[in-house]
């Protein structure tokens, strides 16, 4: 026990000492995988890829696929579905090994929604449907630096234009590389 105690403080001063400010100037690219908080959007995975200007500015874009949810109905399966990609700029601010990005992301979102064909009377309809709207998501980035590699979580809140009750918050980790 005591090994595995000196073990894990040797580690944990190694990373202090080691990490740094995950906003270096120049190009970072990240993945990201979390949860929609809100049917439709559920599961999610994405990238993120951007620039660091030498005045802190963060410009950048990303793109989001959320699997959404398929629930079972008497005549067969329903599906929802979002996805978003766009423009996001933020500001780097520092906090020892941490750097904080608050930022505004804006793009486009395609909504689309799936249903089995249902005949009744002979007449049959299809159920599929699929939307694109323009999308704002507002969040804030919480980023660690160790070495050229950085690891974090992302927050931000989906904003779909002329959708009712289309809205989400959004809860990602985030690792990726900075060049």
């Amino acid at each position: 026990m005591r090994k595995l105690v000196i073990s894990t403080l040797l580690t944990t001063s190694a990373f202090i000492f080691y990490a740094q400010t995950a906003s270096a100037l120049g190009a970072s690219a990240g993945l990201l995988v979390g949860n929609g908080f809100k049917d439709g959007y559920n599961v999610g995975i994405g990238a993120r890829a951007g620039f660091t200007l030498p005045m802190s500015l963060y410009l950048g874009g990303t793109i989001v696929y959320h699997l959404g949810k398929t629930e079972s109905t008497g005549v067969g399966d329903v599906t929802a579905n979002i996805w978003y990609l766009g423009a996001e700029g933020g500001y780097d601010l520092g906090a020892g090994p941490l750097t904080i990005r608050p930022y505004l992301g804006f793009g486009y979102a395609h909504l689309g929604v799936s249903a089995p064909d249902v005949c009744v009377l002979g007449a049959c309809a299809s159920g599929g449907h699929s939307d694109g709207k323009l999308a704002f998501w507002p969040g804030v980035t919480g980023l660690v630096g160790v070495g050229s590699l950085f690891v974090g979580a992302d927050l931000r809140y989906v904003l779909l234009v002329d959708v009712e009750d289309g809205n989400a918050f959004s809860a990602f980790a985030t690792a990726g590389l900075s060049f």
